[in-house]
């Protein structure tokens, strides 16, 4: 665990920012005497809305299936990435390469098909290139986590044809906290890897300024695993991150709203399990500064209702380490992308909004990762339309949306024409990705709501995917780019339902997407030592699987559901029962599957729902996958069983202050548990039983 950040200086640091924020209510309080009885309470500017619609339409009027982790379930779970907080979500899986790099897979779908963004702006890294790679944006950095799934995502971009998952945090304050101050502090401790981590955050605010401040600190050992080997190498972690944001809270009578900037900076350091060579570890040692802007405006008259500005920076880097401290690889992400985003009042009977995004990145690679992939450059600019039309009333509407890009990707491709001399060369391809989505939603009486959506959706090949063309040591592949693949479409159709209430909830998707040229790694069983001309039946290759990136037809259907019941009630305690079900099937038009496909998952517990104590125990099974591509092994069923109980400390013990204490089981069971769609599953075990202590403090 070579180079490792110092996590007691980091730690340290959020403690500062926790105890700097204990003071500062009375300075905050000074400040803003003036507007103190307009601040007595925190009014946002909007009603909580998600990233579905650009309208502001609460939850309970969105027929798209959409997921909301709340602060609570993230500050509870032990996870160290985004992929493995929303893994037993319905519908959505974990790549679960190492304990510090985990996307989400939504739907059988990963990578450059599953957008990844804070506040709306790309994670500007370059995880989507290798399962190794990290998301640098870390869960404890969210207020909440908000996935989107089917034809809503298409207002973010086509390379979110299988998803999009939004990490929305207060970086750039929206709104005066209540009393012009509001803080958070907390830390934890997992028993399955000793870990520790703290955080800290405030707002406070002076005048109609508001600041924000956060930091947090992480460090896990490599985790316990069942069987006799008690723990798996290399699933150790360090990560920190600290952010500092500020906005004018704007407003004259004709208009209301924000407009502010925040900096971040992010640092995490963690082991790749099962490495090539066990005697020479490997390391990812990972650095983001990001720089973001954002604005809002609600207008009281006239023809635009609303104008949303965003706009972001990032610069990242990360190392391959070995165990002698020599970067074996290095992959430099400039990165900077810019929306604007137009809502308009009813012109007939059409409400609706407009915008443009634009998108610049390059990326660079050294070493061992140029040969992988040599220095890309990816430009894009969109406009994008989406109109809702009442048709019944409020009862029955129309939604369409439209979007059309200009992308231009270029770098080197390998020509392999003649194998034992292969050479590359420079390629630039233009694409012009145009999709459609068209829905009905019906909302009768009783909360419920239902959406029956279809979409046409164009995307433009990644970067990757042309230009691949060089070993990769983290999969153990050596990856074949193919610089002519055409545009992936996609044709999709979905129904889906939603009810929201205390005394049950529910919500189902079945969907049915059938691609066209659609772009997969395929193994074509040859095997590769570090370069080409070692790939049998030519060479004597021994070490990585031969994989071209290849389009053919495919066809995905699925079905996932979730649902809870309040079954009885105490005063305003209530107790009840939760279920969940998942399932897709891809496979290709011309026979057999599409590689690692999430296996079918069912899941059930109870919960009860208190106002100082809350619990909950449940299991979700994962059954046998046996439909396999070329190439892959059978991964058996397991059965992840956890629990957690929250108990709030009556405000005469703390002081005044919202103390919560947490304690939470996970993998009760202790099960052997395999990922299916991990690279890593056949050598690598995920955590075993696991129990975590967690505290947090609201000021």
């Amino acid at each position: 665990m070579q180079n490792r950040v110092n996590l007691r200086a980091a730690l340290l640091s959020a403690a500062s920012l926790v105890a700097l924020a204990a003071a500062l209510p009375a300075v905050a309080q000074e400040a803003n005497e003036v507007q103190a009885e307009e601040t007595e309470t925190a009014v946002p500017l909007k009603p909580l809305v998600v990233t579905a619609s650009p309208l502001a339409s609460p939850l309970d009027e969105i027929a798209a299936p959409v997921d909301i982790v709340t602060r609570d379930d993230i500050l509870t779970s032990s996870a160290t990435t985004l992929g493995d907080l929303l893994g037993d979500l319905p519908g959505v899986t974990q790549s679960s390469f190492a304990a510090g790099a985990s996307r989400p897979v939504i739907r059988g779908l990963d990578n450059t098909r599953v957008r990844m963004q804070e506040n709306g702006i790309g994670a500007g890294d370059v995880s989507a290139v290798s399962e190794d790679h990290g998301v640098p944006i870390d869960p404890l950095a969210a207020e909440r986590v908000e996935v989107v799934r089917g034809p809503a995502t298409l207002r973010f971009g086509s390379e979110a044809i299988g998803g999009v998952v939004n990490v929305i945090n207060n970086r750039i304050p929206k709104a005066i906290p209540a009393g012009g101050f509001s803080a958070e502090a907390g830390a934890s401790y997992d028993t399955v890897s000793d870990g520790v981590q703290g955080h800290g955050k405030m707002d406070v605010a002076a005048g109609n300024v508001v600041f924000h401040a956060d930091g947090f600190a992480r460090d896990t050992d490599n985790y316990r695993i069942p069987g006799a080997t008690n723990r798996q190498s290399e699933t150790w972690t360090e990560t920190s991150g600290v952010a500092g944001g500020a906005s004018v809270i704007l407003g004259n009578g004709d208009f209301d709203g924000y407009a502010g900037g925040s900096v971040s900076y992010y640092d995490s350091q963690y082991g790749i399990p099962a490495p090539g060579d066990p005697l020479n570890p490997v390391h990812i040692d990972m650095h983001q500064t990001k720089v973001q802007l954002g604005s809002e405006l609600d207008f009281t008259s006239g023809f635009i209702s609303g104008l949303n500005l965003a706009g972001g920076y990032s610069d990242y880097t990360h190392g391959e380490v070995d165990a002698t401290g020599i970067t074996g690889s290095r992959f430099d992400n400039e990165e900077w992308e810019a929306r604007a985003e137009i809502l308009h009042r009813k012109v007939g009977p059409f409400t609706g909004a407009f915008g443009v995004q634009l998108h610049k990145r390059d990326i660079s690679a050294t070493g061992e990762g140029g040969e992988l992939l040599a220095p890309s450059e990816t430009e894009s600019a969109a406009v994008f339309l989406f109109e809702e039309m009442p048709l019944v009333g409020e009862t029955l509407k129309l939604q369409m949306a439209g979007r059309v890009e200009q992308v231009d990707v270029s770098g080197r491709a390998l020509d392999t024409s003649v194998p034992l001399l292969p050479t590359d060369y420079a390629v630039s391809r233009s694409f012009t990705p145009g999709s459609i989505s068209a829905g009905l939603v019906f909302s009768p009486a009783g909360s419920w709501v239902f959406g029956l959506t279809a979409q046409h959706v164009e995307r433009a090949p990644d970067a990757l995917e042309l230009f691949s063309k060089g070993p990769h040591e983290a999969t153990e592949t050596f990856e074949i780019g193919d610089p002519t693949l055409d545009k992936e479409k996609a044709l999709s159709f979905e129904l889906n339902a939603r009810r929201e209430g205390d005394d049950y909830s529910f919500e189902a998707a079945i969907f049915h997407t059938s691609f066209s040229d659609f772009i997969y790694k395929r193994l074509t069983g040859e095997v590769c030592d570090d370069s080409y001309d070692t790939c049998t039946p030519h060479g004597a290759g021994t070490e990585l699987d031969q994989v071209r990136f290849t389009q053919a037809d495919a066809t995905f259907r699925g079905f996932e559901t979730k649902g809870s019941v309040t079954l009885m009630r105490w005063g305003t305690a209530r107790a009840g029962v939760t279920g969940q079900f998942d399932m897709v099937r891809a496979e290709l038009d011309a026979g057999g599957n599409v590689p690692r496909i999430p296996p079918v998952r069912a899941g059930a517990g109870v919960f009860y729902a208190g106002e100082q104590l809350s619990g909950r125990l449940g299991f979700l099974h994962a059954f046998k996958q046996d439909r396999l591509s070329t190439g892959e092994t059978e991964t058996g069923s397991y059965t992840d069983l956890n629990g957690e109980i929250r108990y709030m400390l009556p405000e005469r013990i703390a002081g005044g202050q919202k103390i919560e204490l947490a304690l939470v089981g996970e993998n009760l069971l202790d099960h052997d548990i395999r990922n299916h769609v991990s690279f890593k599953k056949n050598d690598v075990l995920q955590p075993g039983r696991n129990v975590r202590f967690v505290v947090t403090a609201r000021f």
